[in-house]
């Protein structure tokens, strides 16, 4: 998640509403490593990892919404992008 945060163009000033949206608290391990801009987050031990993954979720969300709004609004070329609706194939 990690990798696709970075390529998502995440920034550092989208850490405190990635904090607020994960769910999790400011305190807890992940969130105080993001504020940090530290990553490593795969060597803390299992019972964190579902608040990192959570974290990265939605740093990721933060993120790629924003690149979809600036660089690939109505030119974009990613097929990731122009998936089918799944509630409308059939």
């Amino acid at each position: 998640m990690a990798l696709f945060c970075g390529q998502a163009r995440a920034r550092e000033q989208d850490v405190p509403e990635s904090i607020a949206r994960s769910g999790i608290r400011p305190t807890h391990t992940p969130a105080v490593m993001l504020t940090k801009w530290r990553f490593g987050m795969a060597a803390l031990p299992a019972y964190e990892l579902t608040k990192s993954f959570r974290l990265l979720v939605a740093l990721f969300t933060i993120a790629d919404t924003r690149r979809r709004t600036l660089y690939c609004a109505g030119k974009c070329g990613h097929a990731w992008h122009n998936l089918p609706d799944p509630r409308q194939s059939g």
